[in-house]
């Protein structure tokens, strides 16, 4: 059996066992499915008048910029495509924090419990012990966006307005979730591989999330607010910059990350 594929079943079954970590990545990703469909539900009962008003009438020029047949829609619609859509970004977050809370947890925790140096004293590769690594924590954080984002598919069909779907789940928002999803995932774990290999503590190498978390939020609050709205040639631009950073910090996190500093220096 290839040794990545070893690594990868050992990783998963370890993640099995330490169900707090499991936890911490579910409960953010059912807070971002669900607090939209709470968010379309209360604004109009907290402020019925408010809503419709000016309000809703900037966000239908927002999205008649992109689609000029929104700006003639019922007020209700036109609501609910704008709320769906500004928090497909927030599904991004789901990777970003899975993969760095795995992936920092699977070195530095190992390390804490004194499991990575016989790990690193066998004739493995160090490529193969990072791609292991990298593949246990990237695909399930990756696979928990991707579920998490078909159960909002199924609400919105089920719960929203005919209409609102088919304008939400459009080539942004699929490129969003299927594209950079996946690439802040890996960012996230390069950055974890770099800073766990220095770090001591789980919970001291996992700030470094703060970096990738708030240009997301930024962006969100920035469309919240009605700035601007992602198109499908920014989404495509920042894939192409997120691939090259990839490509950087897994080399970093590689060269970083050296057999003989972790076994003498890591204390």
């Amino acid at each position: 059996m290839s040794p990545v594929l070893v690594i990868l079943q050992k990783e998963w079954a370890d993640l099995r066992r330490h169900r707090l970590l499991l936890l911490s990545m579910v409960v953010p990703a059912v807070v971002f499915l669900l607090l939209p469909f709470a968010l379309v539900i209360l604004i109009p009962l907290i402020d019925p008048s408010g809503w419709n008003d000016r309000n809703v009438q900037r966000m239908a020029e927002l999205l008649g910029r992109a689609e000029p047949d929104l700006r003639r829609v019922d007020p209700l619609l036109v609501f609910h495509i704008y709320i769906f859509r500004q928090f497909i970004l927030m599904f991004l977050l789901i990777p970003i924090l899975g993969a760095l809370s795995i992936a920092t947890y699977s070195i530095v925790g190992e390390k804490q419990n004194r499991t990575l140096e016989p790990l690193l004293a066998t004739p493995i590769r160090t490529t193969e012990l990072l791609w292991g690594k990298s593949l246990a924590a990237a695909l399930p954080a990756t696979l928990l966006t991707w579920i998490t984002f078909g159960l909002y598919v199924l609400l919105m069909r089920a719960l929203s307005p005919a209409g609102v779907l088919a304008h939400v789940v459009n080539p942004v928002g699929l490129s969003l979730i299927f594209l950079i999803g996946p690439l802040v995932a890996v960012l996230s774990l390069g950055l974890g591989v770099i800073v766990s290999s220095r770090a001591k503590d789980p919970r001291t190498a996992q700030q470094i999330g703060v970096l990738l978390i708030l240009p997301i939020m930024a962006l969100f609050i920035m469309q919240m607010r009605g700035f601007f709205l992602l198109s499908a040639q920014w989404v495509w631009l920042g894939a192409a910059v997120l691939l090259a950073l990839d490509v950087i910090v897994l080399k970093i996190g590689a060269r970083l990350f050296q057999r003989e500093t972790i076994l003498t220096r890591w204390t």
